[in-house]
């Protein structure tokens, strides 16, 4: 995969999703970037203009898909080298209007593009495992694998997604110059980490069982990584999906 399929990639998928997706860098185009964020993550998680004008200057990964001239969509990360150069996807966000509409991956595969034109290969991220759809997104569209388990990874927080819960997160992986996408996987007599379909939904419904569900599932991950385990992929279920548990010796 050279950085100009990537580049051709990318734009095929902005072009379908009806977004144009560019950097930015200037003050006007990052409070344009901070307003955007604000308006889908609430304003904790954003980020002072300064800073990001610091990161801007620094060049790295600020991006803003636009739809007829109008923000819907950001996102926003910066290379590291924990356990290997790479670039860390810190957020990407769309409007709620915008979402499944495609966006998400054009935003995804922009930041892909960027780094391989950078001569980064490898992209990370965090998210919640308890998010039935942002890990189909993450494993199966996209081809992530999961490398991590980080209990109350941010610590309390209050936005439009994690008020009053607790921010355990999976850390996953994504090489970015081979062919993008996963595959469903079969449980083949493995153990899984099941999650609901809407966890969001049974957090508003009824909390004292997603609390439960919470800790389960943050139990079972914690287990698994502490005795050295790797999860194989995701595996749709009747109610959600689970992460199936890697055979002993699997890579």
């Amino acid at each position: 995969m050279t950085p100009e399929q990537a580049a051709a990639e990318a734009a095929a998928a902005a072009a379908t999703a009806g977004v144009e997706i560019a950097p930015v860098a200037m003050p006007d185009e990052l409070d344009e970037l901070r307003e955007t964020m604000e308006a889908v993550w609430g304003p904790e998680v954003v980020p002072p203009r300064n800073v990001l004008r610091g990161m801007a200057l620094g060049g790295v990964g600020l991006l803003l898909a636009r739809r007829e001239g109008q923000p819907v969509g950001f996102a926003l990360g910066w290379p590291g080298w924990r356990g290997g150069l790479h670039f860390h996807s810190h957020q990407v966000g769309v409007h709620s209007t915008m979402r499944g509409g495609g966006a998400g991956v054009a935003l995804k595969l922009a930041q892909r593009a960027q780094c391989l034109q950078h001569g980064l290969t490898e992209m990370r991220w965090t998210f919640d495992p308890l998010l039935a759809a942002n890990a189909t997104f993450n494993l199966v569209r996209l081809g992530a694998r999961v490398v991590d388990y980080l209990p109350n990874c941010y610590g309390a927080r209050r936005d439009a997604f994690n008020t009053g819960d607790v921010t355990d997160r999976i850390e996953v992986s994504w090489r970015l110059d081979v062919t993008v996408g996963g595959e469903w996987v079969q449980p083949a007599g493995r153990d899984g980490i099941a999650v609901p379909s809407d966890y969001q939904r049974l957090r508003a419904d009824d909390p004292a069982r997603a609390d439960h569900v919470r800790s389960d599932v943050g139990a079972a991950f914690a287990s698994l990584f502490a005795e050295g385990g790797t999860i194989a992929g995701l595996c749709r279920l009747d109610d959600g999906v689970a992460y199936i548990v890697a055979a002993v010796g699997a890579p």
